[in-house]
């Protein structure tokens, strides 16, 4: 008799740990997949690898963006925008699975197929300096824009909806000014649905002096609503 109720009880104890189990996986792989459906149509994480974007932006800042809705209506001077790479890289359904699972587990600090992607594949971030409407020229590093009925050029400084700081240095003498990222940029104006983008580190680094104007409809995917880490600089865009 004895041995029976031990028997009973060992199996009951045995099937709520069972359950217990289940029940936790189940939780893990809920918000897992909630996690998934978030971070694909409402807000997503990104983890910033380069300087481009100094000094607004250091490598190793954590940062949440949201997808634009209304790409048209939302897209202001000033506002800092995630930009479709310009290539993406072959991932099978292994490596897209695993790269979701670790990423999700490591709050984005551990991305296990950084190294095999190339930078021009990543998520982008740039900031909208020329809208629709506006004719735009760079020169020493700062673009001048002269609004859809503006009468005269001012600095993108005078016409942004907000404050921000740009990284520039001076060149070496003699410098060829024709060349990329020399600070000097052609007058053009920009059609409908096109936005200039900048980095604010302008010295080095691929943004619409090199591509162009940036359709908005296929090529501005977001705009960034705040930093989270480090701690000491959080911020809100």
């Amino acid at each position: 008799m004895f041995f029976q109720r031990y028997k009973f009880t060992s199996y009951t104890e045995r099937r709520e740990k069972r359950f217990k189990t289940l029940r936790i996986f189940f939780i893990i792989f809920l918000i897992f997949i909630i996690y998934q459906l978030i971070s694909s149509y409402i807000i997503t994480t990104y983890r910033i690898q380069a300087d481009t974007m100094q000094p607004t932006f250091s490598s190793g800042d954590m940062i949440i963006t949201a997808p634009f809705y209304s790409a048209q209506k939302d897209i202001e001077r000033g506002t800092l925008v995630t930009v479709e790479p310009i290539a993406r890289p072959h991932q099978n359904f292994f490596e897209r699975t695993a790269q979701k699972i670790i990423t999700f587990f490591t709050f984005q600090l551990i991305n296990p197929f950084a190294a095999h992607q190339p930078s021009q594949a990543k998520p982008f971030i740039r900031r909208v300096v020329g809208i629709p409407g506006d004719t735009v020229y760079m020169e020493g590093f700062v673009l001048h824009i002269k609004t859809k009925n503006g009468g005269h050029f001012l600095t993108e400084f005078e016409v942004a909806d907000n404050d921000y700081n740009v990284k520039i240095e001076n060149l070496p003498e003699n410098w060829d000014t024709s060349l990329p990222f020399s600070g000097s940029y052609p007058e053009i104006t920009l059609k409908e649905g096109e936005y200039f983008v900048l980095c604010d580190n302008r010295i080095a680094s691929s943004d619409s002096r090199l591509w162009g104007p940036l359709q908005a409809a296929t090529q501005i995917k977001g705009h960034i609503l705040m930093r989270y880490w480090p701690f000491s600089h959080i911020s809100i865009f």
